[in-house]
């Protein structure tokens, strides 16, 4: 299903009665609360059902039948199974409201003088973090094809360059890259004004820059334009360098969870986030729907990410030119009700900024 938008519509939002949608609302608010599976005494005790414990049993047993709850070992209460959360989100769940005042709060974190994309995708993943108390995660856009405006490249050291992309719509890209030739400053500005020379004489993204200047080394006798090639080659980058393209932020609240209370889960948790080949697999998924998506790690299609959920929203540009992803990764039991319309939000946010 990679490569396919994704709404979940139930045909069992009609299937469950009253009672049953009653106490599997209460195992999912329960397990929410402790992280520990619950039993009928709970229900009976904090739920007005009119119903016997033994009752609550029965229905406890045909939820549990019919997939929405499992009993994690003998004698235990019941958790929720992955279509009990979906169930929960579709038609269980209240989604809180983000107020005016809590908006503009997330508003002021951004420094919108600012328009460096990356420091911009850096404040959104730890705002994510922040705002969730789970792992806020923010995937780059591709700006090969976004038109540029200029490029300067500058030294940082020996072999270590610079280069300060700015596109049309203003926003600017830092990328730093290394080349085998030790190049003074000088020299570099040379390039960088060749380069504007053609940027400014030629509409043109990245992808037409490599283009014409390929078409340029063919007659290039002093090595000038192979050099540039090599310059805008790395400035284009590519999909597979993940530090560059995925932005985590930090991920101490979610290591305070009760799931991950022994060393083994921790090291199971860091090693899932740490995946960022699945994470931005994940939010590549995301990145051409026009919603968000829901990937739930017990489910066996997500069986990547077991244990753990992960909600993701689209962000696009206003002239559709930047297309990105955002996410947030907690627990199974993760507060959906909060963490969706936060999403919602700043996928909205990020969208009126780029």
């Amino acid at each position: 299903m990679e490569g396919k938008c994704e709404k979940y519509n139930y045909n069992e939002l009609n299937d469950l009665n009253e009672r049953s949608r009653a106490i599997l609302l209460g195992i999912i608010e329960g397990y929410f609360g402790t992280a520990s599976p619950v039993g009928s005494k709970f229900i009976a005790e904090n739920y007005n059902l009119n119903l016997s414990p033994a009752s609550i049993r029965s229905i406890m047993a045909s939820l549990e039948e019919e997939g929405y709850i499992y009993q994690p070992h003998f004698s235990a209460g019941r958790v929720p199974a992955a279509k009990g959360y979906r169930f929960y989100i579709e038609g269980l769940m209240k989604t809180e409201k983000i107020t005016r005042e809590q908006k503009e709060n997330i508003k002021k974190r951004f420094n919108l003088e600012n328009r460096n994309l990356g420091d911009i995708l850096n404040q959104a993943s730890i705002s994510l973090s922040d705002l969730s108390h789970y792992a806020g995660v923010v995937l780059a856009p591709d700006t090969a094809n976004v038109y540029l405006l200029h490029i300067e490249f500058i030294k940082i050291k020996p072999n270590n360059i610079l280069a300060i992309i700015v596109f049309k719509n203003g926003i600017t890209e830092n990328k730093s890259f290394y080349i085998s030739k030790d190049i003074k400053q000088n020299e570099l500005s040379r390039y960088s004004n060749k380069l504007n020379e053609i940027i400014e004489n030629r509409k043109c993204n990245l992808d037409n820059l490599k283009d014409i200047i390929v078409e340029e080394m063919r007659n290039d006798k002093e090595n000038f334009y192979s050099i540039l090639n090599s310059a805008v080659f790395c400035c284009a980058g590519t999909e597979n360098n993940y530090d560059k393209y995925l932005y985590v932020g930090p991920e101490a609240d979610l290591l305070e969870e009760p799931e991950f209370a022994d060393n083994e889960q921790i090291k199971f948790l860091i090693k899932t986030i740490s995946d960022k080949k699945m994470i931005i697999k994940l939010l590549g998924h995301t990145k051409n729907c026009k919603t968000k998506q829901i990937f739930i790690g017990s489910d066996e299609e997500w069986s990547a990410i077991p244990g753990l959920s992960f909600i993701t929203a689209p962000y696009i540009s206003e002239n559709n030119m930047l297309k990105g992803s955002i996410g947030i990764i907690g627990p199974l039991r993760m507060n959906y009700s909060h963490v969706i319309p936060l999403i919602d939000f700043m996928a909205e946010f990020l969208s009126e900024i780029i």
